[in-house]
């Protein structure tokens, strides 16, 4: 069941009955009431229960937007923010030397744009005078990254261009006459994926084409992977 579905049930219950059928405290119920992220498994399945539901969990593949500014921030990209403070402990976890390339490599693995719910892989032109006229077309701010962004720090190697957009549906749409969708990520030269407003902050303008920082351009092909993954991570081990 969905989380809100849960929470919607629980803020509808008799606190002191739920926590009665539950076998947890009335104190419990009431906090969970508020926020349900931070209680165990055990605890929302008995819930659940309690209320005539059941819990299933399904696991995918990560794509928080929140993980890529957290690097950003550790790499000096980004200033520091309580949004993705959880984000920036996690990093530091995971790759506690603080070496860039390490930061960098865990935040790509869970933040890949072509996992994000929404967003569209196409297989078509990807030049930047294709792309430029379906972001400026769609009315909604947009910018590019994945190979569109590295050829601007020197790359030639090609690969897959994604475009971060606040309209994918109808970035997606002006693409469709000259474009086809596909599944498979090996397949796709465009990624059109929804944009968390961190991607925008320290992108540049080179004539009509909007750019996300380089830091950001590296961590987004670093997740996209394959071809253009391979030219950002030398271009990385240049700097």
């Amino acid at each position: 069941m969905r989380a809100n579905v849960l929470s919607d049930a629980i803020a509808r219950a008799q606190k002191a009955e739920l926590a009665r059928r539950a076998g947890i405290s009335r104190t419990t119920a009431l906090h969970l009431r508020d926020d349900i992220s931070r209680a165990r498994v055990s605890t929302l399945r008995e819930l659940a229960l309690a209320l005539g539901y059941d819990i299933r969990i399904d696991l995918e593949r990560a794509s928080d937007p929140l993980a890529s500014a957290a690097a950003r921030s550790l790499l000096g990209d980004l200033d520091e923010s309580a949004e993705y403070r959880e984000w920036v402990e996690r990093l530091q976890r995971y790759c506690p030397s603080g070496e860039p390339l390490g930061i960098v490599d865990e935040a790509a693995r869970v933040s890949a744009p072509q996992h994000r719910g929404g967003s569209v892989m196409l297989s078509g032109r990807n030049d930047a005078d294709r792309l430029v006229s379906a972001g400026v077309a769609s009315g909604a701010r947009w910018a590019l990254s994945g190979a569109a962004a590295l050829e601007a720090l020197g790359s030639n190697g090609g690969g897959t261009v994604l475009m971060w957009s606040e309209d994918v549906t109808r970035a997606a749409q002006l693409l469709g006459g000259t474009h086809r969708r596909v599944k498979a990520e090996a397949a796709a030269d465009v990624v059109i994926a929804p944009a968390h407003p961190s991607v925008f902050e320290g992108s540049t303008q080179v004539d009509d084409v909007v750019l996300v920082s380089p830091v950001q351009a590296i961590i987004d092909s670093f997740g996209l992977g394959g071809e253009v993954g391979a030219t950002a991570r030398r271009v990385a081990e240049a700097w």
